[in-house]
């Protein structure tokens, strides 16, 4: 497929080409994939004041969802964006901004910023053909998500310092966490609030460090 078109709207380093090869005629099909920071240069451009807001619907050891809201002169859109070890099992670690980065790429494509294409993020679990990335004219395959997944997370004490404990709570500790609060007959709400009152941050967005310091706190109270 040329990407005339395409190009008319992206640039050349804000696109991926993923090839596909023909089950019945082994025939390698081509097609371009705009990268997420591409929509997002072309909706800064356009407006002179964006508004991204994202929301986590759901976030659990296996999988993550999370909506996006794209505020642009045209109007409002909306997002979702998933993601789950089972199906992006090289990048584990980061589901969590993975779906955060498919509902923002989704709503800035509802807003029409490349409405025709679906985002390089939103495939890049897909490996069939693989992923080539055409920049300047040169290819190289892509890394972007799968060097992030590569590196495995850090087992709790594994590392020393302060870059263990500034790492992201584990999803064990955010179960934990839930469960404490809810022995205690807290509300997801409550919860939140206490977390945005102490660290500024939503209960899935705390350092393993925190999440250890409100798990302490919480277990000072006796449950209910």
């Amino acid at each position: 497929m040329s990407t005339e078109k395409n190009n008319n709207l992206f640039r050349e380093d804000e696109i991926v080409i993923m090839s596909h090869v023909d089950k019945k005629t082994g025939e390698v099909n081509t097609r371009p994939y705009p990268k997420v920071g591409g929509r997002l240069r072309l909706a800064h451009e356009e407006n002179g004041s964006l508004s991204i807001s994202t929301e986590i619907i759901r976030y659990e050891e296996n999988v993550a969802v999370v909506r996006a809201l794209a505020t642009t002169k045209k109007g409002y859109f909306n997002g979702l964006g998933m993601a789950s070890l089972e199906r992006d099992q090289q990048i584990a670690p980061a589901i969590l901004e993975l779906a955060e980065t498919r509902a923002i790429a989704r709503s800035l494509r509802f807003a029409g910023y490349g409405v025709e294409y679906c985002s390089a993020e939103e495939v890049s679990h897909l490996e069939n053909g693989g992923l080539i990335e055409r920049t300047g004219g040169s290819e190289s395959h892509v890394q972007e998500h799968k060097d992030r997944g590569s590196e495995k997370p850090a087992k709790e004490g594994e590392n020393d310092g302060q870059n263990s404990q500034d790492a992201r709570l584990t999803s064990k500790q955010l179960n934990y966490l839930k469960r404490l609060a809810r022995d205690r007959r807290m509300t997801d709400k409550e919860l939140r609030k206490m977390t945005m009152e102490t660290y500024k941050k939503q209960p899935e967005y705390l350092t393993k460090k925190e999440a250890s310091e409100l798990i302490d706190q919480l277990l000072t109270q006796e449950a209910v």
